[in-house]
């Protein structure tokens, strides 16, 4: 039995006997000599492996650092020759129903007439529908028992008595082609310009031409030697409105807090300074954990085929919607699941609180983007006109004032550097290269496969021998 223990104890010592006379490996070859004093060995063993362990410890504190926290933002002033992405504007009525196409819906849909006794109860209902928030909801406890109610196609209804765009909008690009584009956002239904995500809310499809309205155009973008970076709006001068600015990677959203309302014969002039950061393509190459933030074109989730922030709340919120009530809310209308009937927005009615808390208390979890960018207005310039041309109109003006600095995420310490780090601390500490590992993998094959054939023979022998005796011993 001691024998039989012993055998491949005895196996792998001859094992790293043929290895160490062959192998270049410092320290190895010394541990392997034949008739080396037991002290001896033990020293070399000791210096070798407390080596192995600081080699071992060091590359496992480059490799935290490669996976952990890799990346490095610097300032940049080259400023001069910068194009600056110009800031997306998402506008929204406070009164989105247009009182002739709602009577021309009625009539569509209901065959109802201003001459009936119910067109207000319908009238009402639509501009229920028209104007609905998360905030507003409650409004429709009076109609959750109509039976006529229930087939109504919310998101078309609101797409087709929404106020024509009647005004006229100006940028400093003459030959850059920008138009309004009609979306609905969970404020309702907005209409937005230079907006990269404008597509994925669009309302186009219940546009009457929706040709007419295009898909994504490129991004406005303004260089720092122009000096008039803007764009005007003049809208209708009876519907007053509310205006959100923000980057051309985000959409609006319902805890987007910061707004300006311009009322009837308004108008009001802002400027924006502007807090970008970017990143390096290089960048690409690290994982979201790693570099800390996404991309736009990496989707958290396969609902939709970008990613900023708000998309990533929208997301949230439209998950938080289908947990409580089993359905989503009509201005989700560009993502899967059921359609919340009357019924189920006042079930949503009753969480409004807890769905439009703060993302992060209600278990977001949205990365930065990796391309940030953040607009500070400054001082608000507002004007009522009385009389006189300007009373008939509505005017809204922003622009860009050119940033002279800007962030830039770029990888510190990336996979080159890891590599030429752990080749640089194994060989300091062991001697060992990449040839070294290579001739240390064929060395141990070699000597296995050499060892194994010479017992194979030893065995071949034995049963021979043995064999050939008991032939002998047969009479």
């Amino acid at each position: 039995m001691k024998e039989t223990a012993r055998t491949p104890c005895l196996w792998l010592w001859r094992l790293y006997e043929e290895f160490s006379k062959q192998t270049t490996v410092h320290g190895l070859n010394i541990v392997g000599m034949p008739k080396l004093h037991i002290l001896e060995r033990l020293f070399w063993v000791v210096i070798v492996v407390s080596a192995a362990c600081g080699a071992i410890s060091l590359a496992l504190s480059n490799w935290t650092r490669y996976s952990a926290n890799p990346t490095v933002v610097s300032l940049q002033k080259d400023f001069r020759n910068w194009e600056n992405p110009f800031p997306a504007a998402t506008g929204c009525f406070n009164n989105k129903l247009d009182d002739e196409k709602a009577e021309a819906y009625i009539k569509k849909k209901w065959g109802v007439t201003p001459s009936d006794s119910n067109y207000t109860y319908y009238l009402e209902f639509t501009r229920t529908i028209t104007n609905t928030t998360y905030y507003s909801l409650q409004a429709l406890q009076a109609y959750k028992d109509d039976k006529t109610l229930t087939d109504v196609n919310m998101v078309e209804l609101v797409a087709k008595v929404h106020p024509e765009l009647s005004g006229t909008l100006v940028t400093f690009h003459t030959k850059h082609k920008t138009d309004w584009q009609l979306i609905l956002t969970e404020l309702g239904v907005c209409f937005t310009v230079n907006s990269k995500f404008a597509e994925i809310i669009s309302l186009r499809a219940y546009s009457d031409n929706p040709e007419a309205t295009g898909g994504y155009v490129e991004a406005l973008r303004c260089h720092y030697l122009n000096g008039l970076c803007y764009a005007r709006y003049d809208s209708d001068p009876t519907l007053s409105l509310k205006y959100y600015l923000h980057s051309y990677l985000d959409i609006v959203h319902i805890t987007a807090r910061s707004y300006h309302d311009v009322e009837e014969s308004e108008e009001m002039e802002i400027n924006y300074r502007m807090i970008e950061t970017i990143s390096t393509p290089d960048l690409r190459y690290l994982s979201p954990t790693q570099r800390r933030c996404r991309f736009d074109d990496e989707p958290l989730t396969g609902e939709v085929s970008f990613y900023s922030t708000s998309i990533c709340y929208v997301l949230c919120r439209y998950k938080l919607a289908l947990k409580l009530c089993g359905c989503k809310p009509f201005f989700y209308h560009f993502l899967p699941g059921k359609v919340c009937d009357i019924n189920g927005l006042l079930c949503l009615s009753k969480h409004v609180d807890k769905i439009t808390d703060n993302p992060a208390r209600i278990g977001c979890k949205c990365p930065q983007p990796c391309d940030l960018i953040v607009y500070l207005p400054q001082m608000i310039k507002c004007t009522k006109w009385e009389y006189g041309y300007f009373d008939q109109r509505i005017t809204f003006r922003w622009g860009l004032l050119p940033p002279t600095t800007k962030y830039r995420r770029d990888i510190l310490f990336g996979f080159e550097d890891l590599i030429v780090s752990i080749g640089g601390t194994v060989a300091l500490f062991l001697g060992i290269s990449f040839i070294s590992v290579i001739e240390m993998v064929f060395l141990i094959f070699e000597n296995a496969i050499k060892l194994y054939m010479e017992r194979k023979d030893e065995n071949t022998k034995i049963f021979v021998v043995k064999s050939a005796g008991s032939s002998a011993a047969t009479p």
